[in-house]
């Protein structure tokens, strides 16, 4: 209570948490209750030394087979080791190409390759170029996926007290992905003001033909560092993924952005403006124990409106497998701004700040 008296941005992170434990719990439990939760395990595979597995095969993600047994729990298989498959039930299987095929599985004739069967025919793929195979799922909630990560230090030498909790959600369909992510950083001395850094977003990926998408995403920001009480931003423009493999995926963006910003204390500095953006997504995934998924995203935006004003953005993120779903991530975002905002305030003429970075740990729980 003391805290929360005191640190209004603690108040603010303790009112939110709450809000996102409950729709992550009530999530769960709809999963639960409108998955297939009484699915026949009869789906076989069989590995490189011969042994034979029966059960329920989940998903092919990042080069492991997750396959559910009675008797030995979840199991995980590297996908170069599987030499037949079998299972009646619908998959989406996805290629190094980008192309998604939609049928049952079995193994054809020649082990090289993977026969999917759908209605009146099969295809054969090239076993090598498997890269993901997931369920069709038929409800809304069996087709989130997501984490959620919380942690927090404290420095007792200047009372200094950090926290930081994000979670995100992407939801699959046959022709788009969406995905959704909340941020909050706040930290807390006694004799300083301290920061706090708000993030939101939502995203879009509609398929219009392999490696190519469309792209669209909004985001929202708030950050004390920058002054910034809000930032509104509208993306959209195409993307390509040029890379798409076991160990690594590699995708660009590029197009046009409309930016928003209003500020905490610098008078007439609040506007709207016109950008073009580039971007590029880079992720690396190892299998092996321990697990590891190290992302990186870099984004430009050079202004049309306000000519020769350039923003960019960077965030760094890296996460070691820990025990099942549980992980330790350390993120790192940057951004800067080569002109940023000028106006008045109580204190005279004054500019924002034009760089802003910070370095956070928790850990994280997939679902």
């Amino acid at each position: 209570v003391v805290f929360t008296q005191e640190w209004p941005g603690l108040r603010l992170l303790a009112m939110r948490l709450p809000v996102f434990l409950t729709l992550l719990g009530v999530s769960l439990m709809l999963s639960l209750l409108t998955g297939p939760a009484w699915a026949q395990k009869t789906d076989r595979v069989r590995v490189k030394n011969g042994d034979d597995y029966t059960g329920e095969i989940k998903e092919l993600n990042r080069g492991l087979l997750r396959l559910s047994t009675e008797s030995a729990g979840t199991l995980y298989i590297e996908w170069l080791d599987v030499i037949s498959i079998h299972s009646d039930k619908e998959f989406t299987v996805e290629t190094a190409e980008g192309e998604q095929i939609y049928g049952s599985l079995s193994t054809s004739e020649d082990p090289r390759f993977l026969g999917v069967r759908f209605p009146g025919q099969s295809v054969r793929v090239l076993h090598s170029d498997v890269v993901g195979i997931s369920r069709v799922k038929r409800t809304f909630w069996n087709r989130l996926d997501g984490s959620v990560g919380f942690g927090t230090s404290f420095k007792q030498a200047n009372d200094d007290l950090q926290l930081n909790f994000n979670a995100s959600s992407t939801y699959r369909s046959r022709r788009d992905t969406f995905n959704a992510a909340l941020s909050a950083q706040v930290s807390r001395q006694n004799e300083t003001s301290g920061s706090e850094r708000y993030t939101g977003s939502l995203g879009n990926l509609h398929y219009v033909r392999p490696t190519w998408y469309s792209a669209s995403r909004v985001a929202l920001e708030q950050n004390t560092e920058l002054d910034l009480r809000l930032r509104t931003l509208v993306a959209w423009g195409p993307a390509h993924r040029f890379i798409n493999t076991f160990r690594s995926r590699l995708d660009t963006a590029a197009g046009l952005a409309v930016n928003d910003e209003r500020y905490f204390t610098i008078e007439g500095a609040d506007g709207t403006s016109l950008e073009m953006f580039a971007a590029v997504d880079y992720e690396y995934f190892r299998c092996n124990t321990p697990k590891v998924d190290v992302s990186t995203r870099f984004a430009v935006y050079p202004s049309i409106s306000e000519w020769g004003r350039v923003r960019s953005e960077l965030d760094v993120s890296a996460s070691f497998g820990i025990i099942g779903d549980l992980s330790w991530a350390i993120t790192l975002y940057v951004s800067v701004d080569s002109e940023p905002a000028e106006g008045d305030s109580d204190e005279g003429r004054v500019r924002a700040p034009s760089t802003d970075s910070g370095i956070t740990t928790s850990l994280q729980w997939s679902f």
